[in-house]
């Protein structure tokens, strides 16, 4: 395909992907703030009981646990709006659940319907039936779950007085469909013609017209299909056909947190004094010696001082980015393990050199996974202290 046709489809999925976080934003924002809503209300109410002095263990841990969660569910909230943002197209692909993919599709998209309803006072109903067969396929999971929020996006514009939305998957011999189907308004047989052109819209200067014709693109590089079928007054159905692979075994569940090395000499390169905290208080009860850096320049200065066998560093620091410390580290013989830590997306460009970068997190960082992976890092590398 020539060059300035690849250039304009990915201009084109950007556009598509802004129009797309701009309608789901404030359904974002509310189910965000009901997260710190739990929060704050979880934090205050074991403050008193603790003023008060009516605390105790059971107390603690159930009040403990329920933070833990809403703060899980929020950072998988950010990372669905992250992936939407900037799906990884240049990521290999993987064989992966597709009901996981709509799961989370319809689980991000709840709170939209919930704000479209106060907003316009019309009933919207959204439901999946998902197959209890496991529905593998190959590809980039961001990618499909962007096709899938596209369609239900759809289909709710396409309810202005309310309705109905069903959202099911199936096997079908080597294909696995995810059917989205409304009781909209549907389409005339011109419009669904011309339903997948880039810019074709019937819903007004405020739309694109990029969300479907976006979707065929990203279903067709996955070597699928998608087609609908609509009358007007009578709603619409979308069907995705994918190529199903072979089944592969999935974990039941996390492997245990690894023990790391006693001695181990850390260096944590972290601009946020909180973060810094918890994590200076992670490691050193995980048996290691750590040293706390607050700026870019701070960590190559320590880093200039003496070696370590691990380097911990945000990816954005005041003074000096993260990947100036990983290259400055890496410079030191023996060379340390390295860990980034992001916010944002992993750029890609850690990835250009190996040598460069062991592992890179994305915050909020799990303590189990940070063990996990400084543990494999350091296994690859030195083996341990020196």
């Amino acid at each position: 395909m020539p060059e300035r046709t690849l250039e304009a489809e990915e201009v084109q999925r950007k556009i598509g992907r802004a129009e797309v976080i701009a309608k789901v934003a404030g359904g974002v924002v509310h189910n965000f703030n009901n997260i710190l809503a739990v929060l704050l209300g979880r934090v205050e109410l074991m403050l008193g009981q603790v003023e008060s002095g009516r605390l105790d263990a059971v107390q603690l841990r159930r009040g403990l646990l329920s933070v833990q969660k809403v703060t899980r569910d929020a950072a998988e909230l950010l990372k669905r709006l992250r992936d939407l943002t900037q799906p990884p197209l240049h990521q290999p692909f993987v064989t992966f659940d597709l009901n996981g993919v709509v799961r989370d599709a319809v689980e991000f998209i709840q709170p939209h319907v919930a704000t479209v309803s106060q907003t316009t006072g019309a009933r919207l109903g959204l439901t999946h039936r998902l197959t209890s067969a496991p529905t593998p396929v190959s590809g980039q999971a961001s990618a499909l779950r962007e096709v899938v929020v596209n369609l239900l996006l759809n289909a709710i514009e396409a309810m202005p007085a309310g309705g109905d939305i069903s959202v099911e998957t199936r096997r079908d011999g080597p294909w696995v469909i995810v059917r989205v189907a409304d009781t909209g308004v549907g389409m005339t047989g011109e419009v669904l013609s011309r339903a997948f052109i880039p810019f074709f819209t019937t819903k007004g200067a405020a739309n694109t017209g990029l969300g479907l014709s976006s979707a065929k693109e990203l279903v067709t590089r996955h070597g699928g299909t998608i087609a609908a079928e609509s009358e007007p007054g009578r709603g619409t159905v979308f069907a995705i056909a994918l190529p199903s692979v072979e089944e592969v075994s999935i974990p039941e569940g996390p492997p245990d947190a690894p023990r790391l090395p006693i001695g181990l000499e850390v260096l944590v390169v972290e601009d946020e004094a909180a973060l810094c905290d918890v994590l200076e208080e992670f490691l050193q009860g995980s048996g290691c010696r750590v040293t706390i850096a607050s700026s870019g320049p701070a960590g190559l200065d320590a880093l200039a001082r003496r070696r370590y066998d691990v380097v911990l560093a945000d990816l954005l620091l005041p003074g000096a980015s993260g990947w100036d410390i990983a290259r400055a580290a890496k410079r030191h013989s023996p060379r340390p393990a390295v860990v980034l830590m992001s916010g944002k997306m992993i750029p890609e460009d850690l990835w250009a050199d190996g040598e460069t970068v062991d592992a890179a997190l994305a915050k909020p960082v799990d303590l189990d996974k940070l063990a996990r992976a400084i543990a494999e890092a350091v296994t690859r590398g030195s083996g341990g202290p020196a």
